[in-house]
């Protein structure tokens, strides 16, 4: 699904260059539900930018459901992040004066689906959600936790093939937050691939798979002690 070779991210100014990620190596099974966890500045905004066609890489290569696609130009970009990801955001990112069917609609008007698809595509969406009952309140009407929903049922509206979740649970309590993750869980059971960005260290071992960032890269054995000296360790 998701192949990483040898990604590094370099941001520079006239004074410094910031090695944001630096030989970075992963790959991603189809069906897989991957963790990433590290402390603040390891790299995992970075990453998930990248994964998300949001920027280039510096160097390296970047194949997503076996496409090279690290230094596509803009248009073909906007297809694939349309057609294949789907976003889940901390900050929920819906638009407040839209109701929820509008707001999942959105993304599906800009795909040029017909009415009719994206009238189904939506009514299931909010099905697999649990808000079809919800479909005309707008976000203020919403907990945080059914806003989140909402925006779950936005992505899964577009049936992309993987799901990258950044802080998912970041703006929830504990109750919302398990529920959310319970949704995620469901959703990966049914096939999506999801990577799911936290910073929430008891959610590190969630899914099937843990990947920890230190510095730009993969952490290593070795790196254990400084993991632990950040609160993102074992």
């Amino acid at each position: 699904m998701l192949e990483m070779k040898n990604i590094a991210k370099i941001y520079r100014t006239e004074a410094i260059a910031t090695h944001a990620l630096r030989d970075f190596d992963l790959s991603v099974a189809d069906g897989e539900f991957v963790t990433v966890t590290g402390p603040s500045g390891s790299g995992k905004t970075t990453f998930l930018n990248i994964a998300g066609l949001l920027e280039d890489p510096t160097d390296g290569t970047y194949k997503l459901d076996g496409e090279e696609v690290g230094q596509l130009n803009d248009r073909a970009k906007s297809r694939i992040r349309n057609e294949k990801i789907g976003f889940i955001f901390q900050s929920f990112n819906l638009i407040p004066d839209l109701d929820v069917t509008d707001n999942i609609d959105v993304p599906l008007r800009y795909r040029g689906l017909p009415g009719a698809e994206r009238s189904k595509r939506i009514r299931d969406a909010l099905e697999i959600v649990g808000l079809a009952s919800r479909q005309h309140h707008l976000p203020s009407q919403l907990s945080g936790g059914q806003q989140q929903r909402v925006a779950i049922a936005r992505a899964l509206a577009g049936r992309p093939r993987f799901l990258l979740a950044d802080e998912p649970t970041g703006n929830l309590d504990s109750e919302m937050a398990s529920q959310v993750i319970a949704l995620l869980d469901d959703i990966n059971a049914q096939g999506t691939t999801i990577i799911m960005v936290t910073h929430d260290m008891s959610l590190a071992g969630h899914g099937g798979r843990e990947v920890r960032l230190l510095d730009g890269r993969l952490a290593s054995p070795d790196d254990a002690e400084t993991l632990a000296a950040t609160g993102t360790g074992v």
